[in-house]
């Protein structure tokens, strides 16, 4: 991310020596869920700030504050929208430069360290809903701030972030397109005052950013999925004198995988002559909620066809195992009308059953050509 752009309030400020950042940032993330929806989250940034003007160029490199969270779904109490809380700390893992006097230097670097030099709280509320099988929106809101001063008496602002964004399914289940909205406000900082002995307000702290970042992700298979985006700043409000960022980009690997202990699951046989559509469901997926409406909805046109529902809260503890081939829920079984499976819908697959079984219900009603 460059920040090659000084700015005073709204307005372009001078920049005589060309002073700008380029900002090379990236986070190693581990996440530990539960079936219950509580999840630990551990996050490391790292990476480098570059520094130059129109006579010097420096590198700073080195590893950011320790972010830990831990975070509570809402899925067993309200189905929709999903909704979870975060509440965590930030450990001062990072180096740590002086801040305090920093009118004497570039103000607008004090802001661009990987390290803040004491602990901070913070809190997070996330919210999702599935407005279509293959459209979902979610936003964030979230909060942090210092729980003490720095080493040499420095005090930051605290900070609050509010996100709102959109992702679409394409219907390969595959790939998705992701666009999200994001406005970033910094308050005030306050550093020990030389002259009076008390504190006195930073000059070149706070404001507000505006930023939109378009992303596309896909599913690489194997529990592995990527993710390449840009972030484009809209607008910008900062107090004194800082550099605002310019457009940049991002991307990101990831790999999940489920531990649990594998269970073969016995084959369930229906009773012949009917479609049958078999739903693993739990209390705490908000898409099973999702997908036990669609098919209450078509219950009523499907005369010809069986819906089973099966309880799996308790799994993987517990309760009935999933089919055969599920690693997790939502998870659906579609069988014909000789008790053959011949669907096993897992995932973003799953909530689209009503399209599949609609599909499998149109290649039944085909007959042949009559002989003449």
């Amino acid at each position: 991310m460059p920040y090659g752009r000084l700015q005073q309030g709204t307005q372009t400020a001078p920049n005589p020596t060309g002073l700008a950042i380029d900002v090379h940032l990236g986070t190693l993330q581990l996440q530990a869920a539960a079936p219950t929806g509580t999840a630990l989250d551990l996050q490391l940034p790292f990476g480098s700030l570059g520094t130059r003007t129109l006579s010097d160029r420096r590198t700073d490199a080195g590893l950011g504050d320790l972010e830990l969270r831990l975070r509570q779904s809402a899925a067993r109490w309200l189905s929709s929208p999903q909704l979870s809380v975060a509440l965590g700390a930030v450990l001062p893992t990072g180096a740590y430069v002086a801040r305090s006097g920093a009118a004497n230097l570039p103000p607008e670097a004090s802001y661009l360290t990987l390290g803040r030099g004491t602990a901070w709280w913070l809190a997070e509320v996330d919210a999702w809903l599935a407005a279509h099988p293959r459209v979902s929106l979610f936003g964030q809101l979230s909060a942090r701030g210092p729980l003490a001063r720095t080493s040499d008496g420095f005090s930051w602002g605290p900070e609050v972030r509010a996100t709102a964004g959109a992702r679409a399914d394409a219907i390969t289940g595959r790939l998705a397109f992701v666009v999200a909205s994001d406005l970033h406000g910094r308050g005030g900082a306050t550093e020990p005052d030389p002259f009076s002995g008390g504190r006195a307000d930073s000059a070149n702290a706070g404001g507000w950013q505006w930023t939109l970042s378009p992303a596309a992700a896909v599913e690489l298979g194997g529990g592995v999925s990527a993710t390449v985006g840009a972030r484009i700043p809209l607008f910008a409000d900062v107090t004194g004198n800082q550099l605002v960022p310019q457009i940049g980009g991002f991307a990101a690997v990831s790999y999940a995988h489920r531990f649990a202990p594998r269970r073969r699951a016995a084959p369930y046989v229906p009773p012949p002559g009917q479609l049958t559509v078999v739903d693993y469901w739990a209390t705490w997926c908000a898409p099973c909620a999702e997908i036990n409406r669609q098919l209450e909805g078509a219950a009523a046109r499907w005369p010809d066809v069986r819906i089973v529902r099966i309880d799996a809260t308790r799994w993987p503890d517990g309760g009935p195992p999933l089919p055969a081939g599920a690693t997790g829920l939502p998870a659906i079984e579609v069988f014909d009308e000789t008790g053959a499976r011949r669907l096993l819908l897992v995932g973003p697959d799953a909530q689209r059953v009503v399209e599949h079984v609609d599909a499998l219900r149109a290649r039944r009603t085909i007959r042949p050509p009559e002989s003449p």
